[in-house]
């Protein structure tokens, strides 16, 4: 049997520090392991045992400088990512991308990119960069002047105007800087047999990205360090073949899909009406897919970057389109089969939009919170006891995840 945990939360990305093993989990699954089995019959009429629930308690970490964030942007979702270097990646409207590290606050910014010619990050696209252990990536487009079309009109008060037409000027690049905040140079991608939407980068800087080709087919591919085309991945229907017939849109089938890093390998997690199926893929192409088995009533978000099992944030469909609680709730999913093991939610009232967990690295969570008085957002960093008041037990456990 398996006594372990894994956790946190993104979009943006952080951890350190070993949990302790759960006392109770691994006498359960050694008084399960002597039990005799049950008939087939009695397996399917058993009630299945409820999840335990464990309370995430996230003290402040000073080690880290604050972020100015004003108190009008409170209940903003704080879009963060992680990935268990000890940094905690923050998106914002005004300054882009910014690490908030142990050293100070690291800035990844446009005007950085000198081999770009009129370097543009405003696209959707670009203001969602792919961090991993090689780096950090943003897609940027620049312009080549001399496709530029010019063409001069006047106005009804006789004045003249010049416009520029760059549609067939608009160049496409992959940015690259190290997690220090350093540019490393952008690479074009113009020459791929389909266009770009969304990449992700392995440990070693070689890539993934879907895209559409020129017939609006949806595609995932195998890229080098050097963006240049390996072959593309069958992650099977709905992912990177056709689109479900519900979706006549292609687009909807890139559209909530996140490449995430996880132990050398890059997860993809899909959902199709009340299932959810998880890829988890190599770097060589072999493709591993798990059916994530719901409890009911769960509605599974997005990934959360971990260095354990996975860890998938929740969402309650009866919140009525009202963003609950619940949203910083985390399912941690076996990934063998696809099995839950636990839940994890953020201790009260270190509750939205106060709070947001961003990760689990190191058997530590690690987050954000946004202190309103102050006008800042903080880092945070804690671990998870079992909740007591869940499970009416007399005393919480710590818990480490394996």
């Amino acid at each position: 049997m398996i006594c372990s945990y894994s956790q946190a939360h993104h979009g943006l990305h952080m951890g350190k520090r070993a949990l302790v093993l759960t006392v109770l989990l691994c006498t359960a699954g050694a008084a399960q392991m002597s039990t005799p089995k049950m008939r087939k019959d009695e397996a399917k009429a058993a009630p299945k045992k409820p999840i335990p629930v464990y309370e995430i308690a996230l003290p402040e970490d000073n080690d880290y400088q604050p972020l100015p964030w004003p108190k009008e942007r409170q209940g903003d979702f704080i879009e963060n990512d992680c990935i268990g270097d000890g940094n905690l990646y923050v998106f914002t409207s005004d300054s882009g991308l910014v690490g908030l590290t142990p050293k100070g606050v690291v800035s990844f910014l446009p005007d950085k990119m000198t081999d770009i010619p009129h370097p543009n990050m405003n696209s959707f696209w670009a203001l969602h960069p792919a961090i991993s252990a090689s780096g950090v990536f943003f897609s940027a487009n620049g312009v080549d002047d001399s496709k530029v079309e010019t063409a001069t009109w006047t106005d009804n008060e006789g004045q003249e105007h010049l416009t520029r037409e760059t549609k067939n000027a608009t160049l496409n690049y992959i940015a690259r800087f190290g997690k220090d905040g350093t540019y490393k140079g952008a690479i074009r991608v113009d020459g791929l047999p389909f266009i770009i939407y969304e990449f992700a980068a392995f440990d070693s800087g070689n890539l993934i990205a879907a895209g559409l080709d020129w017939n609006q087919t949806p595609h995932t591919a195998l890229l080098d360090a050097n963006a240049h085309f390996l072959r593309y991945l069958d992650l099977g229907k709905g992912v990177t073949a056709e689109p479900p017939l519900s979706d006549k849109n292609p687009m909807a089938v890139l559209f909530g899909r996140t490449f995430m890093p996880w132990q050398g390998k890059m997860l993809v997690l899909r959902t199709f009406a009340s299932k959810a199926r998880m890829y988890e893929i190599q770097e060589s192409g072999e493709v591993r897919v798990v059916n994530i088995k719901l409890p009911e009533g769960y509605e599974l978000v997005e990934l959360a970057p971990t260095d354990k099992n996975w860890l998938v944030r929740l969402n309650r469909p009866e919140s009525k389109g009202h963003r609950p609680d619940e949203y910083d709730s985390l399912l941690e999913v076996d990934p063998q089969n696809g099995e839950p093991l636990r839940e994890y939610r953020v201790k009260s009232p270190d509750k939205l939009p106060e709070t947001v967990v961003s990760c689990f690295f190191d058997g530590e969570f690690l987050g954000l919170r946004h202190d309103m008085k102050e006008g800042q957002l903080k880092v945070v960093r804690g671990t998870a006891a079992l909740d007591v008041g869940e499970i009416k037990k007399p005393a919480s456990v710590s818990h480490d995840p394996r």
